[in-house]
């Protein structure tokens, strides 16, 4: 009898063990297009520490497969609470322990600390390899100025096409990243952002503008080409509705551009008059626009479309307007007129027409001209809005790091860096999603036939 008492009471003992060491792992079921590494990633431990765990022989884990996973978070949880019991007395616990972020101008980064940046590049097997190229050379140009300021970095290049996705993005060395400049497509973005969901790794979208599509959903992304919309708000603030009419010139039937363009005015209380004719109407409607225009002091036009051929035949009237009746006339644009071939480029000079444009290169600016100067010396080549590209990407987001840490997001909004072709203002739209720049360049033609670029 005495015996059996004993193994049921060491049966009891060896459950509350077990029990509690329960308590410190956590179930994990494999998701499609989960690693191993990814999986670590996610809970903060080492790979190594869940294939022991689990009797993992290789590194690799099937989707559906049930995990343990050491809880890092409870174990400290256990061990702090264990301290306090021993070290400190129960009156001197108070229950204000919230942990307050330090501002933004107290960081001061730890010389000793190398930040880990990767760039994931299609450096081979596209036509575009070699833009791409100097895509990498302009970050090059970009860190080495950063080392000059004092900024220890690790710059990893990984070419996109050199290996299947899986492979690289559940690779140790990218695990290590703190910061992804890359991929260049959305869809690629896409598969990033899947396996550094559960992660502080910032990933940035350098060049394809509908990864926007995928900001509402990953808090860490930062979109950085401006999109239409926002090009449209920089038009929207040149405006000025308190000393001049402004109006809306639309093609009949336009479902893109102009409901959009309109829908601003309204958000920014700008009153404005519409006009929308059909293109074949062409010269009927100059009688039309002399009238509605004539009588007004100034006005300020936003042709809002995207059809060259619509948009040729209204600068056409207008500008008719402009040099035989001296109508006063502003005239605002859409970047997407920069690749048209049909426009009078004397109207648009005369008529002094102001355009929104993802990036515009100033060859006036002293940091370009440095730029162009470091980039012959090094590379023996002109440099291309790609090497440009990549430099402001690459400089604005390595100053972010070395100003204010890792979670540089907090404190992205006083970051003022004097970038080359570019304007960032990261704005984050839904409190669970990502950063976009809703900041673009603003150029006017001017009557000399040069353009300017307008602060």
């Amino acid at each position: 009898m005495k015996r059996s008492l004993v193994t049921i009471f060491l049966l009891m003992f060896l459950c509350v063990q077990l029990s509690a060491q329960e308590q410190f792992y956590i179930r994990h079921k494999v998701r499609w297009m989960e690693t191993l590494y990814s999986i670590a990633r996610k809970y903060k431990v080492e790979a190594k520490e869940i294939a022991i765990l689990n009797n993992l022989t290789t590194g690799t884990v099937e989707r559906g497969q049930i995990l343990l996973i050491p809880d890092k978070d409870r174990i400290q949880e256990n061990a702090d609470t264990t301290e306090l019991e021993i070290a400190v007395p129960e009156e001197e616990i108070t229950d204000d322990q919230t942990p307050v972020r330090a501002s933004c101008a107290d960081y001061r980064p730890s010389p000793s600390h190398r930040h880990n940046i990767s760039l994931l590049l299609p450096l081979s097997g596209t036509r575009n390899s070699s833009s791409f190229l100097e895509f990498y050379q302009g970050v090059l140009i970009a860190a080495q100025e950063m080392k000059q300021m004092g900024m220890n970095a690790d710059i990893q290049c990984f070419d996109w096409n050199a290996q299947s996705p899986d492979e690289l993005l559940s690779g140790e060395q990218l695990a290590m990243s703190e910061l992804i400049i890359g991929p260049v497509y959305s869809p690629q973005i896409g598969n990033t952002l899947a396996y550094f969901r559960d992660t502080e790794v910032k990933i940035v979208s350098p060049l394809d503008v509908t990864s926007e599509a995928w900001i509402s959903s990953f808090p860490n992304l930062f979109q950085v080409q401006p999109t239409q919309t926002s090009q449209h708000e920089a038009v929207i603030k040149k405006l000025d509705p308190h000393n001049a009419s402004v109006w809306l010139i639309s093609e009949e039937g336009d479902q893109d551009v102009a409901p959009e363009m309109r829908a601003l005015l309204d958000e920014n209380l700008i009153p404005y008059r519409v006009f929308t004719y059909d293109v074949l109407r062409g010269r009927e409607v100059t009688a039309e626009l002399r009238h509605l225009l004539g009588p007004n002091r100034k006005n300020q036009i936003i042709i809002a479309s995207q059809n060259e051929a619509f948009v040729s035949d209204a600068l056409r009237n207008l500008h008719l307007l402009f040099a035989y009746d001296n109508i006063p006339i502003e005239l605002f644009g859409m970047s997407k007129w920069r690749s048209f071939e049909t426009l009078d480029l004397a109207a648009l000079h005369q008529l002094q027409v102001v355009i929104p444009l993802p990036v515009y290169v100033d060859y006036s600016r002293e940091n370009v001209k440095k730029f162009i100067r470091t980039f012959r010396s090094i590379f023996h080549a002109e440099p291309s809005h790609y090497a440009f590209q990549g430099y402001d990407v690459a400089f604005y987001f390595m100053n972010a790091l070395f100003r204010y840490g890792p979670n540089f997001e907090d404190c992205i909004e006083s970051l003022d860096v004097p970038l080359l072709q570019s304007e960032y203002s990261f704005r984050k739209n839904e409190p669970d999603g990502g950063y976009s720049n809703t900041e673009a360049r603003v150029i006017r033609y001017l009557p000399d036939y040069t353009v300017t670029l307008l602060p």
